[in-house]
């Protein structure tokens, strides 16, 4: 065995409740859902806005959420720091569906490349672009921007010929 082996711990959905809710009876079934899938074993963590005020502060992707869209946006379901259910309690099947999924070992996607569909693309193992420039690993550009052969550049204030000239003073 390798002496780096990390334990790996189950993380199952993180649940942001309002507090007051807008309705009391449909958050009591949630919680009892939510009780129910705990006892059998699932990872599951409720919060609520008056009791866990702490949380809601801690947590960048909700805290940015309700600031952005405010507290209607609320319930709100986190599987890691991803969001993956906004303004409506998760159901039964989605809660168990999360936290069976939070338990499994997951490769790092692009953000750019899931957002274009659920399976993403798998990160690239060496810098490129703009970004292996910065790390030296790819040729800069010439300073002055990257060489247009004959075509003018009218943003850096090409004035050829045909073109107007600037006032004289």
């Amino acid at each position: 065995m390798s002496e780096s082996v990390e334990s790996v711990q189950p993380v199952g959905p993180d649940i942001f409740l309002p507090s007051p809710p807008p309705d009391v009876e449909q958050q009591e079934r949630f919680l009892d859902e939510a009780a129910a899938l705990a006892v059998a074993g699932h990872v599951i963590t409720v919060y609520l806005q008056d009791e866990d005020a702490w949380a809601f502060e801690e947590c960048e992707p909700v805290r940015a959420l309700v600031a952005s869209a405010g507290e209607s946006v609320l319930p709100v379901t986190l599987l890691g720091l991803d969001i993956v259910v906004s303004s409506a309690y998760p159901t039964t099947e989605q809660m168990t569906r999360f936290a069976r999924e939070g338990g499994a070992a997951r490769e790092p996607r692009s953000a750019a490349a899931s957002a274009c569909g659920p399976g993403g693309a798998p990160l690239p193992r060496e810098a490129s672009g703009f970004a292996a420039q910065l790390l030296g690993a790819a040729p800069a550009f010439p300073a002055r921007g990257p060489e247009i052969g004959g075509r003018r550049n009218l943003m850096g204030g090409d004035t050829g010929d045909g073109l107007p000239q600037p006032a004289a003073h």
